[in-house]
């Protein structure tokens, strides 16, 4: 050991002398811990680690009987300690085979911590001695590797074990209860999980030895990669289950071979959140109708995804954005990463502006060849340079006045961007104002404007008040004559654009 660490050390400081000179030195993927790795990459500027270590439940060990089951974990790195995810590990054994791993290709891909594990197990309960295990991966062109020493010791298995009375589920790993459909991946999602159960007599105390067989209930939800296992000494024993096609519930069942009525069950694994569909797929705009005058008037746009079964996604499914007016997403990510099943992004206002209608698109891939798309508009009225106007009215006839039957009345207008004929900036506020004396008029409803999808012309309730006795000529409605006034309207956009309009108001006097 004192060799191996000087030999690391007299490495590590050639390493620092040659980077403090004016010469040049590339980044060795070496690790000066136990279990670290090294890598074939010389000459390249990028290195990676590859820590192996033999793990039971979890807890790292070096010395594991021949008759229990555990995992030997590959954790890989950058050199700056960034875990590598979506890596294939290859695990293999040093000198004789005295392991057998699950699954038999030894193979693993390494999740968002960048951590890869196979179970392991003892080729027979006599089998005894010490060896190694290696992991290997490649990153970029180069193949890193790391190993692990250990010491199988003989198990209890030649005596007979006590009988079980219980089998008590302990864990499920990793934490949660669920795994997602095999194929749908997500960041931070796994397609598989460890479950650990106690086997214990009839005064609670662990028992060594004792065989357990599991079971998937329904069947054919999840593959067993471990059908059976021998208790340790701690009582525990462990079977690791994948995923398969169906999303749904699953329970694991423990049986003693010793005695079937013996039995425990793991709480519920719920296998879910497949890949989305199309018909789950859909983006929405939390306003859509912009002040096409204000560079930078903004909205949030959400994209939702769902799997066939209405599940959320996994987490960090990509969706991309496109516009072709305006500006989308953002300078670092061109579109978002869900969570639970839903991201966002901002679309703002600026050139190219257009004709005032920007088209958004967002996809989603899936799989290697099926993509999800989606559209929706946003509207930036006063582009083109056309600003709120009255259009219509209800109650009476329109052609830039409004004529009253009565000394009191109520209009129901249509308020339009004057250039396009579409819906005007949500949240523009209205103000009417008489400029005639004692004529009142004010806005009843419709101010501030509300935001609009279709882009339709949006509705304003006005009313007109010719009641007042100081008002000249006087309003009478039974007058069989008319007089004309007048009133200003205001149109304010969020941004603090305004424009006027003028009309008049025809009311019957004697």
């Amino acid at each position: 050991m004192f060799r191996k660490f000087s030999a690391w050390l007299l490495m590590a400081t050639m390493f620092m002398i040659g980077g403090c000179g004016g010469g040049s030195s590339s980044e060795a993927g070496t690790s000066p811990f136990g279990g670290g790795g090294s890598g074939s990459g010389a000459g390249t500027t990028a290195a990676y680690v590859v820590a192996v270590s033999l793990q039971r439940s979890g807890t790292p060990t070096t010395s594991i009987s021949s008759t229990e089951t555990v995992q030997a974990v590959a954790t890989v790195t950058s050199s700056s300690g960034s875990p590598v995810s979506g890596v294939v590990v290859s695990f293999s054994q040093s000198g004789a085979s005295l392991v057998t791993f699950s699954p038999s290709s030894a193979t693993a891909l390494t999740d968002a911590n960048g951590v890869a594990k196979v179970d392991v197990a003892a080729v027979n309960t006599s089998t005894t001695g010490a060896m190694a295990i290696s992991a290997s991966t490649d990153v970029g062109s180069s193949s890193w590797s790391g190993s692990t020493s250990f010491q199988i010791k003989a198990g209890s298995a030649s005596a007979t074990p006590a009988v079980p009375s219980a089998i008590n589920f302990v864990s499920v790993t990793p934490a949660g209860t669920a795994i997602v459909v095999k194929g749908a991946g997500g960041n931070g999602r796994t397609e598989s999980a460890t479950l650990t159960f106690k086997v214990v007599d009839a005064s609670n105390a662990p028992i060594e030895g004792a065989k357990v067989a599991f079971a998937a209930n329904p069947a054919n939800v999840v593959s067993l990669n471990i059908p059976s296992a021998v208790s340790d000494s701690s009582g525990l024993v462990t079977t690791t289950v994948q995923s398969g096609s169906i999303a749904t519930s699953v329970v694991i069942t423990a049986t003693a071979e010793a005695n079937s009525a013996v039995t425990g069950q793991s709480d519920t694994l719920v296998v879910s959140n497949d890949v989305a569909v199309q018909q789950a797929f859909e983006i929405v705009a939390a306003k859509y109708n912009l002040d096409g005058t204000l560079t930078g008037d903004s909205t949030k746009v959400s994209a939702f995804l769902a799997d066939a079964n209405g599940n959320p996604v996994p987490d960090g499914v990509a969706v991309s954005f496109t516009t072709d007016f305006g500006a989308i997403a953002s300078s670092t990510l061109g579109g978002c990463l869900t969570v639970n099943g839903t991201c966002d992004v901002s679309f703002r206002v600026q050139n190219p502006r257009g004709d005032g209608l920007a088209t958004v698109t967002a996809t989603a891939k899936v799989g290697n060849s099926t993509q999800l798309a989606g559209s929706l508009h946003i509207n930036m009225p006063g582009a083109n340079g056309g600003t709120p106007l009255l259009t219509t009215s209800t109650g009476a006839s329109w052609n830039g006045q409004l004529v009253l039957s009565s000394c009191k009345q109520t209009f129901e207008m249509l308020v339009q961007d004057s250039a396009t004929g579409r819906s005007v900036n949500a949240g523009t506020t209205v103000a009417l104002s008489s400029a005639t004396s004692n004529l009142n008029a004010t806005v009843k409803a419709g101010s501030p404007v509300l935001d609009s999808r279709s882009f339709v012309p949006t509705p304003l309730s006005l009313e007109v008040d010719a009641t007042q006795s100081s008002l000249s000529p006087s309003c009478s409605a039974t007058g069989s004559h008319q007089a004309t006034g007048f009133v200003n309207l205001q149109f304010t956009s969020t941004g603090g654009n305004v424009s006027y309009q003028r009309f008049s108001i025809v009311y019957p006097v004697q």
